[in-house]
């Protein structure tokens, strides 16, 4: 199941990318940016800015799950059984669903209209999610057809998978994003719901399958943030040739009103994006770890990458 294609992204992975997002994820990070990747079903979403006030789906929910609140009308997802009929009826798009079923045949076609970025600019096709390792056999399926076609791939992956079910699609995957959120592990569960010990197995084994990975921290202030966090990171992937680079991706509250979307809560109300110092900072603890390894740590600022050593 697809919840979004994003179309001439300059980001996760060089050149014009199109972006794939499968849905569902076995992890439940406290800051998702994308909530609605984390269910494997489809889901409804509600965009209040859309709602036009008529309770056109107020009279067809059989629930009787749709009140109006001060900002229209609202679902009470303890009642709703998800028959989609509001989304059905629905005249403005302001309850929507996210998340459909794609055949190989459909995504590709979808994939392809963009080749010519591709082709002038050294792009390709970014597989994301939620988690695409967990959808092993399409992932296998969509980046053969993909990688035969001469469009390049990339997958970007919490690292959370059964390495024997996805190894599949490892012959048709240029390079890949991994995360790693934290180095200890209870802490590591604490925040996403999951220990790190498959991930780590999971990164040891693609990197002695031959495929580049950038390892990725999304550093969030007051959760992963410590220095000793960032160095124990450094030093687990100093001596894994496979990996060539490692970002620290900056924490944002962008996908806050996303969670209002779907009726539920987000855990990180009053956290900040971490300063540019603190970025720096961070960046210079790990290469301190790095250079000595031929590998460099950076984050990036304005679309260029910042590298202090």
């Amino acid at each position: 199941m697809i919840f979004n294609i994003q179309k001439c992204s300059i980001h996760d992975g060089n050149g014009l990318r199109t972006l794939v997002f499968f849905k569902g994820c076995p992890m439940k990070c406290l800051w998702c940016a994308n909530p609605e990747s984390q269910s494997y079903k489809s889901e409804i979403m509600e965009s209040q800015t859309r709602c036009i006030g008529c309770g056109a789906c107020q009279k067809v929910c059989p629930e009787s799950a749709i009140t109006l609140g001060s900002d229209g009308f609202r679902i009470d997802r303890s009642l709703c059984k998800r028959c989609y009929k509001c989304t059905e009826r629905c005249y403005s798009e302001s309850k929507f669903v996210v998340g459909r079923d794609y055949s190989v045949e459909e995504l590709f076609a979808d994939i392809e209209k963009d080749r010519i970025f591709y082709s002038m600019s050294g792009g390709g096709v970014t597989f994301s999610g939620g988690e695409p390792l967990t959808h092993p056999t399409f992932l296998a399926e969509i980046a053969k057809k993909c990688h035969e076609s001469g469009i390049n791939v990339i997958v970007e992956s919490c690292g959370y998978g059964i390495y024997d079910d996805f190894k599949k699609a490892l012959p048709y995957i240029d390079s890949m994003f991994l995360d790693i959120k934290h180095i200890d592990s209870n802490i590591h569960k604490s925040l996403t719901g999951k220990g790190n010990e498959l991930i780590f197995d999971n990164i040891k084994r693609i990197a002695e399958f031959g495929i580049p990975i950038t390892v990725r921290t999304p550093v969030v202030p007051g959760y992963n943030d410590s220095p000793e966090n960032i160095i124990g990171i450094s030093e687990f992937i100093s001596i894994i040739p496979g990996i060539v680079e490692y970002e620290l991706l900056p924490y944002h509250n962008l996908g806050e009103a996303k969670y209002k979307s779907l009726g539920i809560p987000y855990a990180l109300k009053d956290v900040s994006s971490p300063s540019d110092e603190e970025m720096r900072k961070l960046v210079e603890y790990s290469n301190q770890t790095l250079q000595d390894y031929g590998k460099k740590c950076f984050f990036v600022k304005d679309n260029k990458k910042e590298i202090i050593t």
